[in-house]
């Protein structure tokens, strides 16, 4: 066993002077030549190149992160409009019922509120059509209003909708009074044009800027506006004279109006 030991470290000791006047002598440069050369190089386009990787393995994350973000921020916007939008047309509809509820305070009318679901007609018949019908109490001769100023009236009724005869149609007709000199005629409707006041003898007055209303006829209640006095024809030669009315209310932007289905008790 002490021989095998002995042996083992003169072997050990041999190959170390050996390797030592290897190095002296510069027998290694073959090796520092493919170290310096080669393997340093490629280690270093490796690690360079784990590098890369990794920075790029980053970059995609990062970017796969944000686009995450982008989305939900988006999404989070989109969410944000809708609510505005509700909110918007909440207040718009608030505004339509606070101005019908001033207004029904003065006629103390039984109001019955109605969407306008589409517009419908020719060039000389107009009409719309509203979302309440026989289930919600509503009849033929009905007078349909907005911002307390009269629209038109009802045409048909079906079971879950209406047709309303619209005042801008060239044949409507409704009985009008002036409210100051209390003159008293035919409204029609003109394309284009507003309205026109007429039948209104010459001793009766009325003026320009004076208001318009309902005289009250059939299920049409007395003091719902129609529109107001732009200009006076009067001639002495006529019978009669006749107004241009301006409309209160654009009836081509209708969106939500109110049925009057009676006087409250």
């Amino acid at each position: 066993m002490k021989r095998k030991q002995t042996l083992s470290l003169v072997v050990i000791c041999s190959i170390a002077l050996i390797l030592i006047g290897i190095k002296y002598a510069g027998g290694f440069w073959p090796f520092r030549a493919i170290n310096d050369n080669i393997l340093n190089p490629v280690g270093g386009y490796l690690a360079n190149a784990g590098r890369g990787f990794r920075e790029n393995i980053e970059l995609i994350s990062k970017a796969t992160e944000l686009s995450r973000q982008n989305k939900s921020q988006d999404a989070e916007i989109v969410a944000l409009k809708n609510q505005l939008s509700s909110l918007k047309e909440i207040a718009n509809e608030n505004e339509d019922l606070r101005k019908q509820l001033n207004f029904n305070e003065r006629l103390n009318l039984n109001l019955t509120p109605a969407r306008v679901v589409s517009s419908e007609g020719t060039s000389l018949r107009k009409f719309i059509t509203i979302d309440r019908g026989k289930n919600s109490g509503i009849t033929t001769g009905m007078a349909v209003v907005s911002s307390g100023v009269l629209v038109g009236t009802v045409e048909q009724v079906n079971q879950f909708s209406s047709t309303v005869f619209l005042t801008s149609d060239p044949e409507y007709r409704v009985r009008g009074i002036g409210q100051d000199g209390r003159a008293q005629g035919i409204v029609r409707g003109q394309l284009g044009q507003g309205y026109l006041f007429e039948k209104i003898t010459q001793a009766e007055s009325l003026n320009s800027g004076e208001l318009v209303i309902t005289t009250g006829s059939g299920l049409i209640p007395k003091g719902i506006l129609i529109g107001q006095v732009e200009s006076v024809q009067k001639s002495d030669n006529a019978v009669f004279q006749s107004a241009q009315l301006r409309p209160l209310v654009n009836n081509a932007t209708l969106e939500v109006v109110f049925v009057v289905v009676g006087l409250k008790q």
